[in-house]
């Protein structure tokens, strides 16, 4: 399935050396599992067992007094639905028989 990740790292200052470190961890962890589209969200193709590899990861890394991340589920139909304005590309979920 495709979820999109939006992540907000909040800062308590304009240099929170915390924050920053919290904000590079969850970026490169999430580089990991898919692909950026914006500054704060990525789409990922994940399995059941890799999100939860990725929601603990995340959880591991994160102030939960302060941050937020927002995973959302996108089914198939849904993702044939959306819409991309300027550059960028939708992805394509391809099925794959091993013979």
């Amino acid at each position: 399935m495709i979820y999109i990740i939006c992540y907000d790292i909040k800062y308590e200052c304009v240099n929170d050396p915390k924050a920053a470190k919290r904000l590079n961890s969850v970026s490169r962890i999430l580089q990991n599992y898919g692909l950026r589209r914006q500054r704060s969200i990525f789409e990922c193709i994940l399995e059941k067992e890799r999100l939860q590899a990725l929601k603990q990861e995340l959880q591991a890394v994160i102030d939960r007094k302060k941050d937020s991340i927002r995973i959302y589920p996108m089914c198939e139909k849904c993702l044939k639905l959306t819409i991309v304005q300027g550059a960028g590309e939708i992805i394509e979920i391809k099925e794959y028989e091993i013979a």
